[in-house]
């Protein structure tokens, strides 16, 4: 018998029919005995949601660091010290002791300054005075042709002046000078004259004195 033929006998579904019918018996059992109203009425109740916090994925945490490990240097290269040679002994001679000559040099003092005496004052006399008509001929000519002064006689002043001056041994004038004035406006117009005179020398330095009268006729 090939297998098609095995598939077409009823006896080889028999089991499969029973169990659906004992199925079916049971959904109707439950069915009349309300089962089915009960797990209708469990479907009716609100179903209960539970919402779930969501999970937040962290990252993974970072590595930690790696270890360091310290490596000692190695140690640096130290050459051996040098083999010790002892010296050759020497016998050195002492030097000669060093003898200082202390030159000692005796400076004679210096010698008294010498103080000469002072030298004596000469006492110089002045010159003598000479009476100007001996010795300066034109002294006249010279006092009577004098000139006024400008401003004496806008302001109406009459005066006198006596002049002092110096004959030298040649008959030169020297040294004027005014001894008294009964006013400076007249002074300079006396002096003036002075300067005017001709002088006999007297073999040394004489001293002259020569009036001067200044007077304003109304």
């Amino acid at each position: 018998m090939d297998y098609a033929q095995q598939q077409r006998d009823p006896s080889k579904h028999l089991m499969g029919i029973s169990l659906v019918v004992v199925l079916h018996i049971f959904i109707v059992y439950a069915l009349v005995n309300g089962l089915a109203r009960k797990a209708i009425e469990v479907l009716k109740q609100p179903l209960e949601v539970n919402l779930i916090k969501e999970l937040k994925i962290l990252p993974p945490p970072p590595p930690p660091p790696p270890k360091v490990v310290k490596v000692n240097p190695p140690p640096a290269h130290v050459p051996p010290p040098p083999v010790y040679v002892p010296p050759p002994e020497v016998q050195v001679q002492a030097p000669p002791p060093v003898v200082t000559v202390v030159a000692t040099t005796v400076v004679p003092p210096p010698p008294a300054p010498v103080i000469e005496p002072p030298a004596p004052v000469v006492k110089v006399e002045p010159p003598a005075i000479v009476n100007v008509g001996v010795v300066c001929p034109n002294h006249l000519e010279v006092r009577g042709n004098t000139p006024f002064p400008d401003q004496a006689i806008r302001l109406g002043l009459s005066g006198d002046v006596l002049v002092e001056f110096v004959v030298t041994a040649d008959g030169a004038v020297n040294n004027i000078s005014v001894v008294k004035s009964s006013n400076r406006i007249f002074n300079n117009a006396a002096t003036t004259a002075v300067s005017k005179l001709h002088c006999i020398g007297q073999s040394q330095n004489v001293r002259v004195r020569v009036p001067f009268v200044f007077k304003l006729e109304g």
